[in-house]
């Protein structure tokens, strides 16, 4: 795992060579609990401010109520912003890296490479959806989780290079 995600970053901007499915996934798996970990902190910061709200909960209607706890999380202060600003910043660091991997799997696949710029477009969304909350965006995000469920799909297919095209990016240094 450890020597998949060295790979990953040293690899950053290759579109050229392979990526096997070990590789991606590995990276996959580490992305994942990374931001996990960033989720489970941001539930912890705002989990306080929520209990504050449902404590005044005799006093406000339930619609009022359900829109206080959605303000935190579309309007976050304090920890939870910081914790939400890291987030993004993570997520612009590991772009590039994210697109060109899964450029050089699906090339390992034998699917177009230029797929991974629709991937990266759908990571793009995501990062902007975090600052910016609207109805429109909303309603496309199962549209942009569709389309990356796809990829995700595509992802899963085995390896289909041939002896003669064997390259050193399947092997570990």
């Amino acid at each position: 795992m450890i020597k998949a995600y060295i790979k990953y970053w040293k690899k950053a901007g290759d579109l050229k060579s392979y990526s096997n499915r070990s590789d991606y996934w590995w990276v996959f798996l580490t992305n994942s609990i990374i931001f996990a970990i960033l989720s489970i902190l941001n539930f912890m910061v705002t989990i306080p401010k929520a209990g504050k709200i449902m404590s005044q909960s005799a006093t406000l209607s339930q619609k009022e109520i359900i829109q206080q706890v959605t303000n935190l999380y579309a309007n976050p202060t304090g920890g939870a912003l910081v914790i939400v600003i890291v987030t993004a910043l993570i997520g612009l660091a590991i772009l590039v890296p994210n697109i060109s991997l899964t450029a050089r799997r699906l090339r390992d696949a034998r699917f177009p490479w230029w797929i991974a710029l629709v991937f990266g477009v759908a990571a793009i969304y995501g990062l902007v959806t975090m600052f910016i909350h609207q109805d429109l965006l909303a309603k496309m995000g199962y549209f942009v989780g569709f389309i990356n469920f796809i990829i995700y799909i595509l992802c899963l297919f085995p390896t289909k290079y041939g002896i003669d095209e064997e390259d050193d990016s399947r092997t570990y240094e």
